[in-house]
């Protein structure tokens, strides 16, 4: 097993927060002993925060299982999106090319999160997840039938009921995958900040009926600062970090906007990030 003490940069894309030291477990058995001492996994940290905390995390970045079997693929929790949208291009299959552009996110971690975009979720697709059980240190599968039941929008039973190992697809083709990838990148472009940047991507979830970054723009927060933490000028949902931001910016910028989201509209954010 790997342990390393990671920069919060080399943690998370926003880069916000503390150096943190990172567990690398290289099997499930390796995992499931790391989870007895009740420890947080991430995934490549594309929609997280890191908190001041000293607090150790697991990465699943080595399980990297990928099968294919009967129009099903099976990838493990450390598959990155960039190469599962490789093999469709190889393999000409349709999958997660509405998730294209997120940088460094991971099959663990959208699955986690029921990760969505343009109007589609990831549970649409999932056939089954497999996980290890928090109480017990079983691996179990949830099955689809379970699935439609407790995922919801930017929600699923995760990490309370145990942490994702790998999750099974449903398959179909797409000759034209490359393509399909293509306009969702220039579409992800279009509405929001540059891939570049340090970004946590959106940051409140859409409240039932609206819009996070409507809501936001509304209450005069779009282009908001504390410090070196700011709302996008492109998109008021995506926070950004221009320089060596600190956590204390980060939970000063979010408290204020939720604080006038709430006296103006009367509508109470709920974050989309994960803070560890």
């Amino acid at each position: 097993m790997k342990v390393k003490v990671l920069r919060p940069e080399e943690i998370t894309t926003i880069g916000v927060g503390a150096p943190r030291k990172v567990y690398f477990p290289e099997s499930v058995g390796e995992l499931r002993s790391l989870l007895k001492e009740n420890l947080p996994v991430i995934g490549g940290g594309s929609n997280s925060v890191l908190s001041d905390s000293k607090t150790p995390l697991i990465s699943t970045a080595f399980l990297k299982e990928v099968k294919f079997e009967n129009g099903k693929l099976t990838l493990g929790a450390g598959v990155k999106l960039s190469q599962v949208l490789k093999l469709q291009q190889r393999e000409k299959f349709s999958l997660l090319e509405f998730l294209a552009g997120i940088p460094r996110a991971t099959v663990g971690g959208i699955v986690a999160q029921n990760a969505g975009a343009f109007g589609r979720e990831v549970k649409e697709i999932l056939d089954s997840v497999t996980y290890i059980e928090k109480e017990s240190g079983e691996l179990l599968t949830l099955k689809r039938e379970e699935i439609e039941q407790l995922f919801g929008y930017r929600k699923t039973p995760f990490p309370e009921i145990g942490t994702v190992v790998s999750a099974t697809f449903r398959v179909k083709p797409l000759r034209n995958v490359k393509q399909s990838i293509e306009n969702f990148v220039k579409l992800r472009l279009s509405k929001q900040p540059p891939f570049y940047l340090k970004t946590a991507g959106s940051t409140f979830k859409n409240p039932p009926g609206n819009s996070a970054g409507r809501l936001l723009d509304a209450a005069g927060l779009k282009g908001f600062r504390v410090g070196n933490v700011f709302f996008s000028d492109i998109h008021a949902n995506f926070t950004i970090n221009r320089g060596k931001s600190c956590f204390s910016e980060f939970s000063e910028l979010i408290r204020l906007a939720r604080d006038k989201v709430k006296k103006l509209f009367n509508i109470e954010l709920e974050l989309e990030i994960k803070i560890f």
